[in-house]
């Protein structure tokens, strides 16, 4: 007994590993990972096993899972990498352990569906909240194979999410069956239809997209041809850990300078330069006067294109639970930005975007506003002495020269947050990233690709510059069309097109999330009447 249950836990947390990218031979063990636990859950109700003993059991699992997928945190923050891998496998865990109690405390004939609603509940506030970590969303596995979910142009990833879990109950309900298979026969057909089912209506919808596509662009219908920017995307390469912050700065913009050289030409539009490119911090209201940034301007002027840059940037403001205190000036407070530079030349007004979906930890004390009004000052003392980062963010959206979206590093795994650049007018995506911090691990590869299904659910041309990691121009099917590897030096030159037409997912969101959180309220309130009502029987 003990045996099969060290295997159970084993083998499910270990097949969630193998199927995650950037593996990709594994990818369908998503499928069954899940069996496991929902055999132990079975175990609950034959009286084999504890609910005590079903959480243990599903920490574990997941706690196999997030420490062999996301170790490489640990690179970057070691206290943040143990932080996310113990919490996350304790969210998880919590998800099939509530799952148990309600399911078998209430009379339904079929209480199975509540698990996708409780775990999509999830996965939705998870991307919501102060110590958001969605980087283990179920949908983002498929990642790897972006022919497969076309369709999240109507679902996002949580659409991948329902599906996953969806496949992982009908497998358990035909191994539940399988004695009498009489009775498993309808399981078995239910199960083979929806494992094919998204895969045709993916590849429907893959032909159409490229058939619409291709017509559109033919020479016979010149008119119709979508609008096109060119760009140079650029991966400096340059190591987080010993260069990047050590060397000159104009050693880099003459760096940079000669490696677009041999690359421009009068049709560029756009020069793409990545995350903290600009390492410096810049006063705001004096972009002016700074030197790296009057460099910039004279690149400008000499060669007619605009320059999108990372930077971090500091901002005069008044006293709030993210603003820092200004030296010795008491009463004077600025906020500190992780930020995007759209820079038109001398005789324009810099465009600025800050980054607004910030790791918990590393760039932001969670629930730092919700605690400022009650514990006042000692909120900012915490973000001043420890190694909590203490970046402020912006409230809104950002749209530069009406049809760019700037999207930052971490940002980009937040498929209902990106979808609202689109919806606000932008038709092309721009990522700029850092992902030299994790080192040549998984974890620069993932989100890479995690890029590819943002491009799908947006239908946008993607332009991805990395100062290193993978710099890309990834098409709106999620294809990788151009790439620079890791520890690659160089240059991306490439032609986007821009699209103006809005997918359902950029219309509506992660409404999967939300249906399912209203669902889960209703679930838990009935849960704790049921409870009540049983109590005061007794």
């Amino acid at each position: 007994m003990r045996l099969r249950f060290f295997l159970f836990i084993g083998s499910g947390g270990l097949m969630l590993f193998l199927s995650w990218p950037p593996l990709t031979f594994f990818t369908f063990f998503i499928f069954i990972a899940l069996v496991p636990l929902l055999i132990l859950e079975k175990d609950i109700k034959d009286k084999k096993i504890s609910y005590t003993g079903y959480f243990v059991s599903s920490y574990c699992t997941f706690f196999i899972f997030n420490l062999l997928t996301t170790f490489w945190v640990n690179n970057a923050h070691v206290a943040g990498a143990v932080f996310a891998i113990l919490c996350n496998s304790l969210f998880m865990a919590l998800v099939f352990y509530l799952y148990a109690k309600i399911k078998n405390s209430v009379q339904w004939k079929n209480p199975t569906f509540l698990l996708p609603i409780l775990w999509i509940a999830f996965e939705y506030l998870h991307l919501n909240w102060d110590l958001s970590w969605p980087w283990l969303t179920l949908g983002n596995v498929f990642s790897a194979h972006p022919v497969l979910v076309q369709w999240y142009s109507y679902t996002g990833v949580l659409g991948g999410t329902l599906w996953i879990l969806m496949i992982n109950i009908l497998v358990f309900k035909c191994y539940e069956k399988s004695p009498f298979f009489k009775n498993a026969k309808a399981y078995v057909l239910a199960l083979f239809v929806a494992i094919l089912a998204p895969f045709l209506f993916s590849k429907f919808l893959y032909n159409q997209y490229k058939y619409e596509s291709d017509f559109m662009s033919s020479e016979d219908t010149q008119d119709s041809v979508f609008d096109t920017i060119n760009v140079l995307v650029v991966q400096p390469n340059i190591d987080p850990y010993t260069d990047k912050f050590s060397l000159p700065q104009f050693d880099q913009i003459e760096d940079v300078s000669e490696l677009i050289r041999g690359y421009i030409d009068s049709t560029f539009n756009y020069l793409i330069l990545p995350e903290t490119f600009l390492i410096d911090p810049i006063w705001e209201h004096q972009f002016d006067k700074n030197l790296s940034v009057k460099k910039l301007n004279q690149w400008i002027d000499k060669y007619q294109f605009d320059i999108i840059v990372g930077a971090t940037t500091l901002g005069l403001s008044e006293k709030s639970a993210t603003s820092k205190s200004l030296g010795k000036h008491k009463d004077s407070w600025y906020k500190l930005y992780n930020s995007v530079l759209y820079m038109r030349g001398q005789n324009y007004k810099i465009a600025t975007y800050h980054k607004s979906k910030l790791v918990p930890g590393a760039e932001q004390m969670p629930f730092q506003r919700i605690l400022y009004p009650f514990l006042g000052d000692r909120v900012l003392n915490i973000g001043e002495s420890t190694s909590i980062g203490n970046f402020s963010k912006q409230d809104t959206i950002s749209i530069f020269n009406q049809s760019i979206a700037p999207v930052i590093c971490y940002e980009s795994i937040y498929g209902d947050y990106v979808r609202k650049f689109v919806k606000n007018g932008a038709q092309v995506i721009f990522i700029i990233t850092n992902d030299g911090w994790w080192k040549d691990t998984s974890g620069y590869r993932q989100h890479h690709m995690y890029a590819q299904l943002r491009a799908i659910e947006t239908r946008r041309y993607i332009a991805r510059s990395a100062n290193t990691g993978i710099s890309s121009v990834i098409n709106p099917l999620g294809e990788i069309e151009q790439s620079l590897g890791w520890s690659e030096k160089g240059v991306i030159k490439a032609t986007l097109e821009l699209n103006t037409t809005s997918t359902f997912y950029v219309k509506h969101g992660d409404f999967l999330g939300r249906i399912s959180a209203f669902l889960s309220i209703l679930v838990f309130l009935y849960f704790f009447v049921i409870n009540k009502l049983q109590f005061s029987r007794k």
